[in-house]
C-alpha cells in the first residue's frame, strides 16, 4: 500500500475535507476495499494500491461511477419539467437515455423516483400551483421513497432528511432543507456536475487540481452552494463586483464533497425510532456565535460541524463507525452547542484517536444560501482550570430561557466568548477573564427585577481548586489579586459577609443563620443563596472604592461584627472591620490599590465574580510582590490595625480600629483618623510614635484597606516605621553580653 500527500484536500474549507472523506468512499467502493485515509498538518493522506498520483487520476477518470444522487420530494430536482427546473428536468432525461454502463445505479434510482412522482400524484399528494408537493403530505412521499428506493439510493435519503415524530421531517444542517439550499438543488447540481465530468475535456485538470493543490485548470462559473464561501463570487470576487454572482465550480470537487456527505447518513439512520426528535449527528450541534468575532450585523448562525482529524491510518468502516458514533460529550451529557464541544474538547470528553476539531459554523447571510464559514482547529488535549467552571452551565442555562434586555444578552454573549476563548488555550489569566465576564453579567442581572425571578444567584462549588489555578498569574495580576484578597475574605462564623454587602442576595438555611435590622445574614455552608428584595447595601454600581469604603463603614457598626480574643482587652476599645480568614496580600500589594495604580472597573468586575465562589476551605496563602518598600506614613499607620489576631510587641497587644474611622475617611477627616491611630498606639505602649501629616490618599481608599487581610510580619514592618518597638528581653539579653 503506497500513501499519497493529497495538498488540496485539506479539513477547509468545509468542501475540501468532505471532497477528502469522499474521495476515501470512492477508492474503497471502486478501487481498493483495503483503501485508508488520514490527516497529517491539515493535509489528507490516501493510502491505496495507487502508486502515483497520475495512476490514482488515471483510475479514476476510467473507473468512477457516480452515487445515486435524487431527490424527487424537492421540486428543483428536475423529475417534473417546470420553467424554474428546466435544466435539471433535461440533464435528467439525458441520463434516462444515456447507454453508458456506469450510470446504471444512477439510472435505476431515477426510475424509482419516477415511480415515486407517478404515485404520489396519483394518491392525491400534489400541490397547489406552481408546487409539486402538498407540504402535509411530504412525509408520505418521503415514506413512498424509502419504500420505493433500491439500497444504493438510501444513503442519500438518510443524509438529507430523516422522518422523527410524527413522522416530522428533521433534517441535517449538512444539507440544508432535504438537500436543498435556497434554490439551488443539491441532486440536480450534482447532476450537472456529473455531465461536465464525464463530457468536458478539462475534467483531468480539474481533478488534478483537487487532489494536487495546483489550480492551473480555469472552473467552471456557477453556483458554489455553501461548502466552499471563499469561491462563492460576489462582491470583490471579480472586477464585475455585484454585477458577477457566479462562483468558481470544480465539478470533481463537488461530486466527491457530496459522497463525503454521504458518511454522515448511518449517524441519522440509528436515530430513528420513539425518542427521535431531531436529526443528531455526533459532531454536529447547535450554533453558538462565541469564537465568532467577525460575526456580521444580520447574519443567522444555523448550526456547527466540528470536523475530526485522526493521524492514524483508518479504513472506511472505521470512519464510518467514528462519524456515527462519535462521542462528544461535556460535563457528563452529550455536547449540545459549539461551546460545549469546544469544553468537551479541552476535557478529553471525546473519542480516544481523534488529534484535533476543525470548527465550521453554518451562516445565513441577508437571508441567502447559507455559508459554512471555517472558525480555526482545536487540538484534542487536555487545558487546565476548564471544568472547574462546569457549575455555571445551570445558571447559564437559565439565562438563556429567560426574556433578557438587549444589554444582558450582550453579557451572556460576552460569557460565552470568555468561556470559549479559555477552552481553546486554558491558560489561567483566560480564566480570570472568565471570572470577570461572570462577574459583569451577573451584576447586570442582580440590577434587573424582571430577571431575577427567573434566574437565581450564582454560586460556584470548588473555590480552592479555583485559587489553585488562578494563584500562578495573581502574582503579576495585580487586579485579580486585590479582587481575590476581598472575595475570599471570610469569618468563621456569619459575620456580614462581603458578598451580602455588595450584592442584595441573602443566604438562607446555613446552620448560622439570623437577622438583623440591616441585612439578613447567614453562614454560606449548607446555606442556599437568594436574591432579596432589598438593594445592595454597597453595590458595586456605586464604583468600587466607594462599595468598598461603605462595606467598610457597615463593618464598623458596633456589635455589627464580634470582636473576637475573649481573653485579651483591646489596647483600646474599637471595631474588629477585617476578616478572619481569606488571601492575603503584601504591602505593596495594598500601596499600590490605594495609589490607584489597578483599573477599579476591572477590579470591580473580578470581584463580582469571585463573590460567587464558595470560598470555604480555601487556605490563607500570600499573593504580590515582595520588593523593596518606600516608606508611606498614612498606611503604615493603619496597617497595623488590619489583622484580626494580637501582635507580638514583645508582648500580645489587639488593636482594633476607632468606632468612627470609616465615617470619618469617607468624609475626607484623613489626618485625624491618623492622629487618632498614633494616639491608640502609644496607648498600647509605643510613646515613640510619629506625628501624622496629611496624606494625598483618598479617604475612601483608606477605609478600603480595613477591609484586606495583610500577614502579621507586613503589618509588623508597618509598624516599625512610624513607631519605637520595645526590644524583647532576649534581645536586651543580647545587647548585655556584647
Amino acid at each position: 500500500m503506497t500513501e499519497l500527500t493529497l495538498p488540496g484536500c485539506r479539513t477547509t474549507p468545509l468542501g475540501g475535507y468532505l471532497a477528502a472523506l469522499g474521495l476515501l468512499r470512492a477508492v474503497t467502493r471502486l478501487l481498493d476495499c483495503e483503501a485508508t485515509g488520514r490527516w497529517v498538518r491539515q493535509q489528507f493522506v490516501l493510502g491505496s494500491r495507487c502508486g502515483t498520483l497520475d495512476e490514482l487520476m488515471g483510475e479514476l477518470l476510467t473507473r468512477f461511477e457516480p452515487e445515486a444522487i435524487v431527490s424527487p420530494w424537492n421540486e428543483g430536482a428536475g423529475f417534473v419539467q417546470k420553467s424554474s427546473n428546466r435544466t435539471a428536468a433535461e440533464t435528467i432525461e439525458a441520463i434516462r437515455h444515456s447507454t453508458d454502463p456506469r450510470l446504471a445505479r444512477l439510472r435505476k434510482a431515477i426510475a424509482a423516483g419516477d415511480c415515486v412522482v407517478a404515485l404520489g400524484l396519483e394518491r392525491g399528494w400534489g400541490g397547489k400551483g406552481d408546487d409539486l408537493w402538498d407540504k402535509d403530505r411530504k412525509p408520505d412521499v418521503l415514506g413512498l421513497c424509502r419504500n420505493e428506493f433500491p439500497d444504493h439510493a438510501l444513503p442519500w435519503l438518510d443524509a438529507a432528511v430523516a422522518l422523527g415524530q410524527d413522522d416530522d421531517p428533521a433534517y441535517s444542517r449538512l444539507l440544508g432543507t432535504g438537500g436543498n439550499f435556497g434554490r439551488q438543488d443539491l441532486s440536480a447540481t450534482y447532476l450537472a456536475r456529473l455531465q461536465s465530468v464525464l463530457t468536458d475535456r478539462r475534467a483531468r485538470g480539474w481533478l488534478h487540481s483537487l487532489l494536487s493543490g495546483v489550480e492551473s485548470t480555469p472552473y467552471l462559473r456557477d453556483t458554489v452552494g455553501q461548502f466552499d464561501p471563499g469561491r462563492a463570487g460576489g462582491i470583490q470576487s471579480s472586477p464585475w463586483e455585484k454585477a458577477d454572482e457566479k462562483g468558481f465550480v470544480n465539478p470533481w470537487a463537488f461530486l466527491l464533497t457530496v459522497e463525503g456527505m454521504l458518511l454522515f447518513a448511518s449517524a441519522v439512520v440509528r436515530r430513528h425510532g420513539s425518542e427521535y426528535v431531531r436529526v443528531a449527528l455526533p459532531f454536529q450541534v447547535r450554533g453558538s456565535v462565541a469564537g465568532y468575532p467577525t460575526q456580521a450585523s444580520g447574519e443567522g448562525v444555523l448550526g456547527e460541524l466540528w470536523a475530526p482529524e485522526w493521524s492514524a491510518p483508518a479504513r472506511l468502516d472505521e470512519i464510518t463507525h467514528l462519524l456515527a458514533e462519535g462521542r462528544a460529550e461535556w460535563n457528563n451529557r452529550p455536547a449540545g452547542s459549539g461551546l460545549d464541544f469546544a469544553r468537551a474538547v479541552s476535557t478529553l470528553g471525546v473519542d480516544r484517536g481523534i488529534d484535533a476539531f476543525e470548527r465550521h459554523l453554518f451562516v445565513d447571510r441577508l437571508g441567502r444560501s447559507p455559508l459554512a464559514v471555517p472558525l480555526g482547529r482545536i487540538e484534542v488535549r487536555p487545558r487546565r482550570g476548564v471544568q472547574l467552571l462546569a457549575s455555571l452551565d445551570t445558571w447559564l442555562g437559565q439565562l438563556r430561557r429567560a426574556e433578557l434586555p438587549s444589554h444582558l444578552e450582550d453579557r451572556l454573549r460576552a460569557v460565552e466568548q470568555a468561556l470559549f476563548v479559555h477552552a481553546r488555550s486554558g491558560e489561567p489569566d483566560l480564566l480570570a477573564e472568565v471570572i470577570s465576564a461572570v462577574g459583569r453579567c451577573h451584576e447586570a442581572v442582580a440590577r434587573s427585577g424582571a430577571v431575577r425571578r427567573s434566574v437565581r444567584p450564582l454560586l460556584i462549588p470548588g473555590g480552592r481548586a479555583l485559587l489553585d489555578e488562578l494563584r500562578e498569574v495573581a502574582a503579576d495580576d495585580l487586579e485579580l489579586c486585590i479582587a481575590l484578597a476581598l472575595a475570599t475574605a471570610r469569618d468563621q462564623l456569619p459575620q456580614l459577609p462581603l458578598r451580602v454587602l455588595l450584592s442584595p442576595v441573602i443566604v438562607e438555611g446555613g446552620v448560622h443563620e439570623r437577622t438583623t435590622h440591616r441585612a439578613r445574614q447567614a453562614d454560606p455552608r449548607g446555606g442556599r443563596v437568594n436574591w432579596t428584595d432589598r438593594r445592595a447595601l454597597a453595590p458595586l454600581s456605586s464604583g468600587l472604592t466607594a462599595a468598598l469604603a461603605e462595606a467598610t463603614r457597615r463593618r464598623g457598626f458596633p456589635g455589627e461584627v464580634d470582636g473576637m480574643h475573649a481573653d485579651l482587652e483591646p489596647a483600646v476599645k474599637g471595631v474588629r472591620i477585617g476578616f478572619q480568614r481569606g488571601v492575603q496580600i503584601t504591602t505593596a500589594t495594598v500601596h499600590a490599590f490605594v495609589a490607584g495604580k489597578h483599573d477599579d472597573n476591572r477590579v470591580a468586575a473580578l470581584l463580582a465574580g469571585l463573590l460567587t465562589a464558595d470560598w470555604s476551605g480555601t487556605p490563607d496563602v500570600v499573593l504580590g510582590p515582595v520588593r523593596a518598600w518606600q516608606p508611606d506614613p498614612a498606611l503604615d499607620l493603619l496597617l497595623p490595625f488590619t489583622g484580626v489576631g494580637p501582635l507580638t510587641l514583645p508582648g500580645e497587644v489587639l488593636l482594633r480600629p476607632g468606632t468612627e474611622w470609616p465615617a470619618q475617611l469617607l468624609a475626607g477627616r484623613t489626618v485625624e483618623v491618623l492622629t487618632d491611630a498614633a494616639r491608640r498606639l502609644r496607648i498600647a505602649g509605643l510613646p515613640h510614635v510619629i506625628t501624622p501629616v496629611d496624606t494625598p490618599h483618598e479617604g475612601a481608599r483608606l477605609a478600603a484597606v480595613l477591609l484586606l487581610r495583610v500577614p502579621d510580619g507586613d503589618r509588623l514592618d508597618a509598624l516599625r516605621r512610624v513607631a519605637v518597638l520595645p526590644r524583647s528581653t532576649s534581645e536586651q539579653n543580647q545587647e548585655f553580653l556584647a
